[in-house]
């Protein structure tokens, strides 16, 4: 079986439920307060071992009650995680996500042990990268070790997915080595200071990204589904009309769905379509890993 190596974070998430988000000077009531399992590095780590494949997890937590849950629940999937380093004088990343009632959310992450997601530790785990097929990323590290795992892993020949959440600006030599960018509408705006309010404004915004090095942009549009851009042309796959009740992990396990089918040898074209499905699922539960369809699930959506 095809191997999938994600880098990245791991944070525990303190999910609250909130009428609206406040403006300035506002206090409002919070009705409920939940901690879940997450990362985007982690979901999307975890949403690949749900879907059966064979994942590693590599990053960083603290020796602290988050980090030996966080452990467990991705090793209850399957994820390989005996490479991801234990810290003692770092706490493990906490992220506050406040969910309104529309399902939107807004997140503020305390990055903790994964600052220590650097290149030593990149360096120190090149084998790792040697022995995936495929290896997804994304930017809640230090951005010079996401930057050094996707060049060994260009080097090395390997299928290179990068998710660039929390968007930041990026060096040229990082896209250079992206075969699969898949930023939302908000992020690709963020990459490129271009408007993405329409089909023809994300197209010509994620065009400027291929003019960077990048293969392919996959460009995430909620509900309305997907784009895909390259130097074939442009196509958008449709999305699904869903109850939409938190949209947390929508991207991650979207990332990790389209990764799992690529990593098969399936066609991009395929791999965006069953990732919808994914993310379709996804957003119609409370919380992030806990969102995640099992197994048979899976199966019917396959069959599909």
């Amino acid at each position: 079986m095809k191997k999938i190596l994600v880098i990245g974070s791991l944070n525990m998430d303190q999910v609250l439920q909130i009428e609206h988000t406040p403006v300035p000077g506002e206090t409002i009531l919070c009705r409920d307060m939940k901690l879940v399992c997450g990362g985007k590095g982690a979901n999307q780590a975890f949403t690949c071992g749900r879907l059966g494949c064979n994942v590693e997890m590599l990053g960083s937590v603290g020796q602290d009650e988050n980090g030996d849950a966080l452990l467990t629940n991705l090793m209850k999937e399957g994820v390989e995680t005996c490479h991801v380093q234990r810290l003692s004088d770092h706490p493990t990343g906490v992220a506050v996500i406040a969910v309104e009632n529309s399902g939107n959310n807004s997140i503020i992450v305390i990055q903790g042990a994964n600052l220590m997601t650097d290149e030593a530790y990149i360096r120190a785990n090149t084998d790792r990268i040697l022995e995936a097929d495929a290896i997804v990323l994304q930017l809640e590290i230090p951005l010079p070790a996401v930057t050094l795992a996707a060049k060994e892993g260009k080097k090395a020949g390997k299928l290179v997915v990068l998710d660039p959440a929390p968007a930041a600006k990026l060096p040229d030599e990082l896209y250079h080595c992206v075969d699969i960018l898949k930023p939302n509408e908000t992020e690709l705006g963020l990459l490129t200071g271009m408007p993405t309010d329409s089909p023809e404004e994300v197209e010509t915004a994620a065009r400027c990204l291929l003019e960077r090095g990048v293969k392919n942009v996959v460009v995430t549009l909620g509900g309305a589904g997907a784009m895909l851009v390259n130097e074939g042309g442009s196509v958008v796959f449709p999305g699904k009309k869903v109850e939409v009740a938190d949209t947390t992990a929508a991207g991650d396990s979207f990332t990790a769905a389209m990764t799992m089918l690529l990593a098969q040898g399936y066609p991009l074209e395929q791999a965006i379509t069953f990732a919808i499905e994914v993310a379709a699922i996804v957003v119609t539960r409370p919380g992030a890993q806990s969102s995640i369809p099992k197994a048979d699930e899976i199966a019917k959506l396959l069959d599909k």
